[in-house]
């Protein structure tokens, strides 16, 4: 049995989602600033869950949550706080919780180390997976992975667009968009972000119409599969209680649960 330690898995996990936000601050629909210890990205989506604050420095949490809240309502957008497992994690969720951002969700953090045995699923007949090369077909996965949450298609094309910029030089091969087709239409959704050794899995979704067919584990092999091609050596996520047992299943061990807060009761 290889030995898990759990510090460093969360370590890593929390390098990779602070090095994912990173990269994605770099796209041309993104804004993102880094200063007084916190960095802040709008997408340009206005769904909580897709603009981000996570602390990078040391320094009054309440100056951070003061710069938080002023740059998203020049963006007109809303947001969540992101907290890593780690030392001082309970400590800044208080303070983020009486600068006003209560705490909405916990989603587990979890790792897969790839050169370890993990499960793998056979193809299954009637699914078509492929990584989405144009702003077109990066379109398509927009509008399944909206689908897949359950939001709303007011929130289509500015989505669209932080997906088509995925798919462009010089930043396209740092990303995998992967659209599942089940009889012929899109029916599941999966990104990576490669910022580094250990990728970022993310908008890991199946339309409710879709599920129970065996299509998420088909995706979930698929995805794997690309984030070893890339030469990672690790896969981190933040879980859903819907797919937590899939990703268990796969050879995901937990690391401790990220905290997120927003002021923003539609967030998670």
């Amino acid at each position: 049995m290889v030995f898990f330690n759990a510090k460093q898995a969360a370590s890593d996990a929390a390098s990779a989602f602070e090095a994912s936000l990173k990269l994605w601050g770099t796209l041309p629909p993104c804004r993102t600033v880094e200063r007084n210890g916190v960095l802040l990205v709008s997408t340009g989506t206005a769904i909580p869950d897709q603009n981000y604050a996570l602390r990078t420095g040391e320094g009054p949490v309440s100056l951070m949550t003061a710069e938080a809240a002023a740059f998203f309502s020049t963006e007109k957008m809303p947001f969540t706080w992101w907290i890593p497992p780690g030392p001082g994690s309970l400590s800044e969720s208080g303070e983020v919780t009486r600068a006003g951002f209560p705490l909405q969700c916990s989603p587990h953090s979890m790792i897969l180390r790839l050169m370890e045995e993990r499960n793998t699923i056979h193809p299954f007949p009637d699914g078509e997976i492929s990584v989405c090369r144009t702003p077109g077909e990066a379109e398509e996965w927009a509008a399944c992975s909206l689908a897949g949450f359950g939001s709303g298609a007011e929130h289509r094309e500015p989505f669209s667009a932080f997906a088509a910029s995925m798919t462009k030089e010089p930043l396209g091969d740092r990303f995998r968009l992967l659209t599942l087709s089940f009889r012929g239409r899109p029916a599941a959704t999966a990104l990576l972000t490669l910022p580094g050794k250990t990728a970022g899995l993310f908008y890991f979704s199946v339309l409710p119409r879709f599920r129970r067919l065996g299509l998420g584990k088909r995706l979930l092999d698929r995805t794997l599969e690309e984030a070893l091609e890339a030469g990672c050596s690790a896969v981190a996520l933040q879980a859903s209680p819907m797919g937590f047992s899939l990703y268990r299943k796969y050879g995901f061990r937990e690391c401790g649960r990220f905290l997120v807060h927003s002021p923003h009761p539609d967030a998670c």
